[in-house]
């Protein structure tokens, strides 16, 4: 049975169906399975999580585990899209030569296994592109080309392993400009290391939805021994199946550990209950501050400070405001400012939360931002733990966070092991993501890896040795004014 009209003829009344594109590739199409012939395509949980993403976002980033089916699941998404909506072309762009030749199977597997009477009339125009002239629409199976996506309309886009791509760069480009803002951006890979397009796009915020699927999505725990013992390389593994972003030196902080921590991850709009039941919604103050949870009455906050010069293309400055009680991050801000105006943030967010013991970087730019906080009576400052100097001119001397070849190693270090025992809860983002590509280099120095920051790393580690300061302390013998020097304005 063939359909001149064939989107009408789905559309008759008891055919609706036949547009949901989960009912559609369950019951009408097949897979090649594990050993020869064809299976029924039923979603897995993984699969049907993506359809559902797929089904109300434009733009797609998939971070996943080998062999759990996502180029499947992806191409019979499209697949379906492009069958049921006249005038639209879809292009499938393999990594290499043989996923290309993966993708473009899977499609005539599709086409071959779903009776004729549901499917439009079908012309292979070449080797790359499958076309259904009766609905004007057509599926392009492309290698990743220099050339891939130039001179094309394309609605519709998969990207398979982006992370492993030459020159990605210009290649997105150019698939970003043929796409228009309605039209559907999958990218989906596996985890190829620091610094190329696939881990900048998934690290940074771009409007891309993301979705991340690790073995334990598709695998249970006798299985995924299997493959673990098939593999016999740890790093190999954790790249593969534990989605773990390999730096090109050792990470300082533990990867899968990071990967279990996200999920403490906190965005504007989220809703979020506290220790006693209240609920609220992350927001973001008019200064830039995101607060997760609003300050509570007697309790007991430190902020942490790492001050950068405050010019463009430079390093952040960047504050992170800790709960002593319950040890969680509360309030976060990153932005390019003047350390002297950092420091007027600083005073008003501080005294928000209670007057939060203010614990800045010392060094370099900040002593402008700590100058600016004592110019403004700030009650509530850290102070080193050095021997007092009647004779000192500049008291500002003591004041403040000063890191040193000693302390730098020391204070992370220190938050390692708070992550690792989890006396601390991470909120920000923009700080798993640095702590994803915090390395030892070969000198075993401890640095972000090229074209990273380290600035919430520091702000966070910062902070977390002002709480340590506190942390032992009842809250009634806590009384910031002990440390202030002599003569000191209060």
């Amino acid at each position: 049975m063939r359909q001149k009209h064939w989107v009408v003829f789905m559309n008759k009344p008891g055919l609706q169906q036949l547009l949901d594109p989960r009912f559609y590739l369950e019951n009408y199409t097949q897979i090649k399975g594990k050993v020869p012939g064809y299976i029924p395509f039923i979603l897995n949980d993984a699969q049907l999580d993506l359809f559902n993403a797929l089904s109300v976002e434009s733009r797609v980033i998939i971070l996943k585990a080998r062999q759990i089916g996502f180029s499947t699941a992806a191409t019979g998404w499209l697949y379906h899209k492009t069958i049921t909506t006249p005038g639209t072309t879809t292009a499938l762009i393999g990594y290499n030569s043989d996923l290309t030749s993966e993708l473009l199977d899977k499609v005539k597997t599709f086409l071959r296994t779903t009776p004729a009477a549901l499917r439009p009339e079908v012309k292979y125009n070449s080797k790359f592109e499958i076309s259904f002239p009766k609905i004007d629409s057509k599926i392009l199976v492309l290698p990743s080309s220099e050339n891939v996506g130039r001179g094309y309309t394309l609605h519709n886009v998969l990207l398979t392993e982006l992370a492993f791509w030459d020159k990605a760069e210009e290649k997105m480009l150019a698939i970003e400009n043929a796409v228009p803002k309605d039209g559907k951006i999958i990218v989906e890979s596996t985890p190829g290391g620091v610094g190329n397009l696939y881990h900048r796009m998934w690290m940074a915020d771009n409007g891309y939805c993301k979705k991340e699927y690790g073995w334990w999505w598709g695998y249970n725990e006798e299985e995924i021994e299997v493959i673990r013992r098939r593999i016999n390389n740890p790093m190999k593994f954790a790249q593969e199946y534990g989605l773990e972003f390999l730096a090109s030196g050792r990470n300082v902080f533990d990867m899968m550990q990071l990967k279990k921590m996200r999920k403490s991850i906190l965005r504007v709009g989220d809703e979020v209950v506290d220790e006693v039941g209240n609920k609220h919604k992350v927001y973001e103050t008019s200064d830039h501050l995101r607060i997760y949870k609003p300050p509570r009455p007697g309790r007991i906050y430190i902020a942490g400070a790492d001050v950068a010069e405050g010019v463009t293309g430079g390093d952040y400055s960047t504050c992170v405001i800790w709960d002593r009680v319950t040890g969680e991050e509360v309030a976060f801000y990153k932005g390019v400012i003047p350390a002297d105006k950092f420091g007027v943030l600083l005073n008003g967010w501080g005294r928000m939360f209670n007057n939060a013991l203010m614990v800045v970087e010392i060094n370099n730019h900040g002593l402008t931002t700590v100058t600016t906080l004592r110019n403004l009576i700030y009650p509530a400052m850290y102070f080193r733990p050095t021997k007092f100097d009647s004779m000192a001119a500049n008291w500002s001397d003591r004041l403040g966070w000063k890191t040193t070849k000693v302390t730098r190693p020391l204070m992370i270090d220190d938050l390692a092991e708070a992550m690792r025992d989890g006396s601390i809860t991470i909120h920000s983002e923009e700080t798993f993501d640095e702590m994803m590509t915090f390395i030892f280099d070969l000198n075993n120095n401890m640095q972000p890896q090229d074209g990273f920051h380290d600035d919430c790393i520091f702000a966070t580690a910062i902070g977390f040795q002002g709480f340590k300061s506190v942390h032992d302390k009842p809250l009634t013998q806590i009384d910031y004014r002990d440390n202030l020097p002599k003569g000191f304005a209060y």
